[in-house]
């Protein structure tokens, strides 16, 4: 029996990488989708989904164009749609892949009703552990991730267990990054690199925060952070490395016989391999590298990730380590609006640093706790406070 799903930001690059594999999924029948306003995107898609029930729209004035062209849909609208749309397709298992801190409720809301959950929203975890951990102990539904580079790390994992190395010989879990757009340009550059520039990834066709956040390498901090709680793993032991060809997406050192051996996860530059191991729970059977893949990663051009010109990756794990889910949640909201600062042009690439510098001296002052109940308040807060963060910078 196919099993029920939801996609939520289904008109992002994740999102419709995802669609595009369901179009030919024996596995899932599509039942609701979410999106922010762009339904041009979404058209193209309907005709392969005939069992798409909901619409989750959260522009109220693009809902109600689309309702009047479509009448057959339940559509949804307004901030709170996310979480309406896993409440009403309460069968569904939930595909997230929601930009921002607006994917965490919908996360919780998934759990919380006991069903699966492929997470791609990285903010769920960086900003909400704390709640996930409280409600996974006691839901009946399951967390599988969707970046390649936790899916590569459940794969290597998954094939340790199997060699039999015991998770006390594990010394590392690694993950790796692109160094983004910039990789190669002069340190002394950076002050005058423009949105043009820095869009320009080398190896991933991603959206523009994503993408300035893997120039910065704040993005590989928060990845960090989540394989910290999706593998129960210590933030000591959890390292990054650049692989400039983005073609291992993770790597796992071992001890045995008193030398240290490594276990690669060597996959295309695609997210749609990730997407796919990851709707499979597991089940699908991980790559074995022959010897020519071998040859080629011996060929591939790995970096240690200099602090000097990527300072901000040891903010990010630093700001966690001591602030925390609250912390975490004024950084990324000082984050975002920087980046949107930046890519609007009122911004210097560096003042992106400059304004997640404020922002740490300021999280001693802060005193709240995480709630479910109190998020909604908490985030208006902190979300104010960084608005004057970034504008202190631009000043």
């Amino acid at each position: 029996m196919m099993e029920e799903l939801i996609v939520l930001g289904a008109t992002g690059s994740i999102g419709k990488q995802c669609l595009d594999i369901l179009k030919y999924s024996f596995d899932y029948v599509l039942v609701g989708v979410s999106l922010n306003s762009k339904t041009d995107v979404l058209e193209s898609y309907l005709p392969y989904f005939d069992h798409l029930r909901y619409v989750a729209i959260c522009d109220p004035v693009v809902a109600e164009s689309f309702h009047r062209k479509h009448p057959s849909y339940v559509v949804l609208s307004g901030e709170n749609c996310n979480v309406e749309l896993v409440r009403m397709a309460k069968e569904a298992s939930v595909f997230n892949s929601l930009m921002g801190n607006v994917g965490l409720a919908p996360s919780l809301e998934a759990l919380k009703s006991d069903r699966d959950l492929f997470l791609s929203n990285k903010e769920s975890i960086v900003i909400g552990s704390s709640l996930l951990k409280e409600v996974l102990k006691t839901s009946k539904g399951k967390l599988y991730p969707v970046d390649s580079e936790h899916v590569g790390l459940a794969k290597l994992l998954s094939k340790a267990q199997k060699m039999g190395i015991d998770r006390s010989s594990i010394d590392k879990l690694i993950i790796t990054a692109s160094g983004g757009a910039l990789r190669d340009m002069a340190k002394e550059s950076l002050a005058s690199v423009t949105p043009k520039q820095v869009l320009l990834h080398p190896t991933w066709s991603m959206g523009g925060k994503i993408t300035v956040d893997s120039a910065t390498m704040v993005n590989k901090g928060y990845e960090k952070i989540e394989a910290s709680f999706l593998f129960d793993w210590p933030l000591e032991r959890i390292d990054a490395v650049i692989c400039r060809e983005s073609l291992v997406h993770a790597l796992l050192s071992y001890r045995k016989d008193e030398k240290t051996h490594y276990l690669y996860e060597y996959s295309p530059c695609d997210m749609k391999v990730a997407i796919s191991y990851a709707l499979s729970k597991g089940k699908l059977e991980a790559h074995a590298n022959s010897k020519e893949d071998e040859e080629a990663i011996r060929r591939l051009h790995f970096q240690k990730i200099d602090p000097d010109f990527y300072p901000l990756f040891a903010t990010t794990v630093d700001t966690y380590r001591r602030y925390g889910n609250v912390g975490m949640i004024l950084y990324n909201f000082v984050d975002t609006k920087a980046i949107q600062a930046f890519l609007d042009g009122r911004l210097s690439f560096l003042g992106i640093k400059k304004a997640l510098t404020l922002c740490t001296a300021r999280l001693s002052a802060i005193k709240e706790n995480l709630t479910l109940s109190g998020l909604s308040s908490l985030e208006k807060k902190l979300s104010a406070i960084a608005d004057t963060i970034v504008q202190e910078t631009m000043d």
